[in-house]
C-alpha cells in the first residue's frame, strides 16, 4: 500500500459520522478532566489568604468598661477586618483558572470544529510540522533561538486558529439564503486578495511578535498594560484597515470587471445582494478579532502569573508585607472595571454666583466697546468662573491644607472592597528634578507622607474603615511634611482629572467581552461605510471616501476639544470668513462623530475603567441606526445604478 491509498483510507475514515461522534466525544471529556484537574490543584496550592486575629490578640473588652473604650475598640477591629476583606479581594486573583479555562474551551472548540469539517489529517501534518521546527528552539535554545521559538509557535497557532474558523465561516454561510450564498464568496474573495493575506499576515506578526517586545524589569502592571494598549490598539486598527479595503474591493471590483452581471441576473434584489456582501466583511472582520482577542487575552492570563516587582513568585511577597505595591496596582488599577469618584466641589451660593457673573460682564462691557453680552457670553463667564472655583479647591499654599470629600461609597464600605486614592501634583513648571513632601490624613488609618515627583501618577492604599457611615471619605492633603514640620515651597494643585478614588465593580473578563463587542461593532459600521461607498465611486475613491470618514470618527473628540478654541471672529470682532467656512465643515463632523470618538472601549480596558451596559446599549443603538441609514442609502444607490450597460469591448 503506497502512502497516496493510506492517505485516501485515513481521510475516508476520518469523514465517517461514527469516527467524528468518538472523536468529539473523546476530545470533550479529555478538556473537561484536564480542566477539573487544574482547578483541583489549583486550590489545593492557593494561599488561605489573610485572616483577621484582632479579636485573639485585643480580646473584647468587657460590657462595664467605659464606652469609650469599647468604641475605640469596635472602630479598630472593624479597620482590621476591613483590611483583611480587601486583601483577600486581591489575593483571590492567584490560580485565577480563567484563562486556563478559556484556553481549554478554545482547544477543544477548534479541535471538534477541525474533525467535523474534515481537515484532522491537514491540521494534524500541520501542527507536526510546526512542532518540529519551534519545539526545538524552545526547549534546546537560548537567548534569541527561544525568543524565535515563541514567536514560530505563536504566529503558527494564530493562523492554524484563523484558517480553521474561515472554514467554520464558510459553512455558515453555506444556507439557501441568498445574501449568504454572497457572504460566502466575500470569505472566499478575502484568502484570494492580496491586500487581504498582507493584513492577515501583518496581524499575525505584530501579536506573535510583541510579547517578546516586553522588558521584564519593569514593573509587572506596566507589561500588562504595554500589551494591552499595543495588542488591541494594533488589533483593531490593522482590522479596521483591512474591514475598509474587503468592503469597498468587494463591490467596487465586481462592478468594474462585470461580475456582478452573473450575480444580478440570478436574480438577486439589491438589498440581498448589499447584505450579502456586509455580513462576509463583518463575518471575516469577526475572525480575525475573535482570533486576536483571545490571543491577547491569553497572553494577559500568562503574565498575571509572572512575579511583579518584590514577589518571589506570583501573589508571594520577598519580604513581611502581604500585597507588594506592583501586585496591588495591577490587580486594582488594570486588570479590574472600577468605578471612579471625583471630590465634590465646595457648595456655591447661586446668588452670589449670579451677581459675579454680572459684575464680570460689566466690567468686560466696559473694558471692550465691542462686547455683546448675551446668554452664549455670559455661559462663557459662568464656566470661567467655575473653572476658577475648583482650580482655587484643588489648589493649597505652603503649609496650607484642605479636605476633599469622596461621597458615594457606602457600598465600598459594607462589602470591604479594596479603594485605592490615586493622584498627581503640579507645581510650579513641574521640574522633574524637584520632589515635594506632601501629607495625607486619613480615618482610622496612619497618616500617609510620601515624596511626590511632580507630575507623575502616583496611588496610596485605603482601608474601607476610612470611609464613614455615610459613605463618605475625608482625605485631609497637607502641603508639607507634617511629621518634620516641614513645608514645600511652591503652592501644589491637582489636576481636574489628578485626584480620585476607585474601586472594583465588575470583573476583568467582562469588561474584555464588552470591550470587544464594541470593537467589533464599529468594525461593522465601518464595513456598511465602505459598502455605501463603492456602490457609487470607484474603487479609489471610495478607499478616500471611507478612509477619510474613519479617520474623522477616529479624531471627531480632538477636533471638538479643538473648536472650543478656534473662534470665527478677531479681536475687534471682524468676521473671519476663512474660519467661517472651515468651522461650518468641521461643526458637522465633529459632533456627528463624536459618539464614535467618545466609545473607546481600548482606553476603559487598559486603564481599568468599568464600560457599563449603559454606555454599551447606547453606543449599539446609535451604531445600529446609522449603519441601517447607510444600508438604505446603499440600496436607494443600487437600484438606480445601470449595471449592465455594455461597453462595447
Amino acid at each position: 500500500m503506497n502512502l497516496g491509498e493510506l492517505w485516501r483510507r485515513l481521510d475516508r475514515v476520518q469523514r465517517s459520522f461514527a469516527f467524528k461522534v468518538a472523536v468529539t466525544a473523546v476530545v470533550v471529556l479529555l478538556g473537561i478532566g484536564g480542566l477539573a484537574a487544574y482547578i483541583v490543584h489549583q486550590q489545593a496550592n492557593a494561599d488561605p489568604g489573610v485572616r483577621s486575629n484582632f479579636e485573639e490578640m485585643f480580646p473584647r473588652p468587657p460590657d462595664d468598661a467605659d464606652p469609650q473604650i469599647k468604641e475605640q475598640w469596635e472602630r479598630v477591629r472593624f479597620s482590621a477586618d476591613a483590611m483583611a476583606k480587601a486583601t483577600n479581594a486581591v489575593l483571590r486573583g492567584q490560580g485565577d483558572p480563567t484563562a486556563v479555562a478559556v484556553g481549554v474551551t478554545l482547544a477543544v472548540a477548534v479541535t471538534v470544529a477541525v474533525v467535523w469539517i474534515g481537515l484532522g489529517l491537514w491540521s494534524l501534518g500541520l501542527l507536526l510540522v510546526l512542532s518540529l521546527v519551534a519545539g526545538p528552539l524552545i526547549v534546546f535554545g537560548s537567548g534569541g533561538w527561544q525568543d524565535l521559538g515563541r514567536f514560530v509557535a505563536a504566529a503558527g497557532a494564530l493562523t492554524f486558529s484563523f484558517l480553521v474558523l474561515m472554514e467554520l465561516l464558510k459553512a455558515a454561510f453555506s444556507g439557501p439564503f441568498k445574501p449568504l450564498a454572497i457572504a460566502r464568496n466575500v470569505v472566499l474573495e478575502a484568502v484570494r486578495m492580496k491586500v487581504s493575506v498582507v493584513f492577515i499576515v501583518l496581524l499575525v506578526i505584530v501579536l506573535a511578535a510583541l510579547p517578546e517586545q516586553l522588558d521584564p524589569e519593569r514593573p509587572l502592571r506596566y507589561r500588562v498594560q504595554s500589551f494591552l494598549q499595543y495588542g488591541v490598539g494594533a488589533t483593531f486598527w490593522i482590522t479596521a484597515i483591512l474591514t475598509l479595503f474587503l468592503a469597498v474591493g468587494s463591490v467596487a471590483f465586481e462592478q468594474r470587471d462585470k461580475v456582478i452581471w452573473q450575480t444580478m441576473t440570478k436574480p438577486v434584489a439589491a438589498w440581498q445582494y448589499l447584505l450579502g456582501k456586509w455580513l462576509g466583511v463583518v463575518g471575516v472582520a469577526a475572525v480575525l478579532l475573535g482570533v486576536s482577542a483571545s490571543g491577547v487575552f491569553l497572553f494577559v492570563g500568562y503574565l498575571r502569573e509572572q512575579p511583579a516587582i518584590g514577589e518571589v513568585r506570583a501573589f508571594v511577597p520577598r519580604g513581611n508585607e502581604l500585597v507588594t505595591d506592583d501586585r496591588w496596582i495591577l490587580e486594582t488599577q488594570v486588570l479590574t472595571a472600577r468605578r471612579s469618584v471625583m471630590p465634590t466641589l465646595p457648595r456655591l451660593d447661586p446668588s452670589a454666583l449670579s451677581n459675579e457673573v454680572d459684575q464680570r460682564a460689566e466690567r468686560a462691557r466696559k473694558a471692550d466697546p465691542s462686547f455683546r453680552d448675551g446668554p452664549e457670553e455670559r455661559q462663557k463667564i459662568l464656566n470661567e468662573l467655575l473653572n476658577e472655583v475648583q482650580q482655587s479647591y484643588l489648589s493649597i499654599g505652603p503649609g496650607e491644607r484642605e479636605v476633599f470629600r469622596f461621597p458615594g461609597l457606602r457600598e465600598v464600605r459594607e462589602r470591604g472592597l479594596p479603594v485605592t486614592l490615586r493622584y498627581r501634583v503640579n507645581a510650579g513648571a513641574n521640574d522633574p528634578r524637584a520632589t515635594y513632601r506632601v501629607t495625607f490624613f486619613l480615618p482610622n488609618a496612619e497618616p500617609v507622607i510620601q515624596e511626590i515627583p511632580l507630575g507623575q501618577t502616583l496611588t496610596i492604599r485605603v482601608s474601607p474603615a476610612s470611609i464613614n457611615a455615610e459613605g463618605v471619605l475625608e482625605v485631609l492633603v497637607v502641603n508639607g511634611d507634617a511629621a518634620r514640620r516641614t513645608v514645600n515651597e511652591e503652592t501644589i494643585t491637582f489636576p481636574p482629572d489628578g485626584l480620585e478614588v476607585y474601586y472594583p465593580v465588575s470583573s476583568y473578563r467582562m469588561n474584555y467581552l464588552r470591550v470587544v463587542g464594541v470593537l467589533w461593532l464599529k468594525l461593522a459600521f465601518l464595513a456598511m461605510v465602505g459598502i455605501c461607498a463603492a456602490t457609487h465611486l470607484s474603487f479609489s475613491v471610495s478607499c478616500l471616501v471611507a478612509f477619510g470618514v474613519f479617520l474623522m470618527a477616529e479624531s471627531a473628540s480632538f477636533l471638538v476639544e479643538s473648536l472650543e478654541y478656534y473662534e470665527s471672529r478677531g479681536n475687534k470682532d471682524e468676521i473671519l470668513w476663512g474660519r467661517v467656512l472651515i468651522r461650518t465643515i468641521a461643526v458637522p463632523v465633529a459632533y456627528g462623530f463624536k459618539f464614535y470618538a467618545e466609545l473607546r472601549p481600548s482606553s476603559h480596558l487598559v486603564e481599568g475603567k468599568l464600560l457599563d451596559w449603559g454606555t454599551v446599549s447606547r453606543g449599539v443603538g446609535v451604531l445600529f441606526v446609522l449603519t441601517a441609514s447607510l444600508f438604505a442609502v446603499a440600496v436607494s444607490i443600487f437600484r438606480k445604478r445601470e449595471l449592465a450597460t455594455y461597453s462595447g469591448q
